[in-house]
């Protein structure tokens, strides 16, 4: 699989939602931002043959609260709170990304599609939990089961 099975996935998405001439760059890089709020991202990984999709959900608020810091955690158990992605934080600039990796052998339009979707729904979620994280008093961890 390659850079250029990417973008004729891209395209047809691209198509099907309404951006046409979806497309990466050069280096297998393309940068949507949805709403003008959402940057999202798409990029293929030469070494794992694997299209990697990212989402910015936010910052972090300062400092974060540990109850914060536990439920991202805990979204990643078994990716239930994720959507099926992995949640990452950029600890240099406190920023919140939620991020899919997909083989390419295994990725089709319609797949891509969704994956996109899910991103986009799921980064949404987490950008509004960290807008009222930001704005709410502190509060103890969560209990774990």
């Amino acid at each position: 699989m390659s850079k250029d099975y990417l973008n004729s996935l891209l395209s047809r998405v691209g198509e099907l939602i309404g951006m046409h001439n979806l497309t990466a760059d050069d280096d297998g890089y393309c940068l949507l931002r949805i709403d003008d709020q959402l940057d999202l991202s798409i990029e293929f990984d030469e070494d794992t043959e694997s299209a990697i999709l990212s989402a910015t959900c936010g910052v972090l608020p300062e400092p974060p609260s540990p109850a914060l810091l536990a439920e991202i955690i805990m979204a990643n158990y078994y990716w239930i709170g994720s959507g099926g992605g992995t949640l990452a934080l950029n600890g240099r600039n406190r920023t919140l990304y939620l991020q899919f990796r997909e083989p390419m052998a295994q990725l089709d339009a319609p797949r891509l599609k969704d994956l996109l979707e899910a991103l986009v729904m799921n980064a949404e979620t987490w950008g509004r939990k960290l807008s009222e994280a930001a704005t709410a008093p502190a509060s103890p961890a969560p209990e774990q089961a």
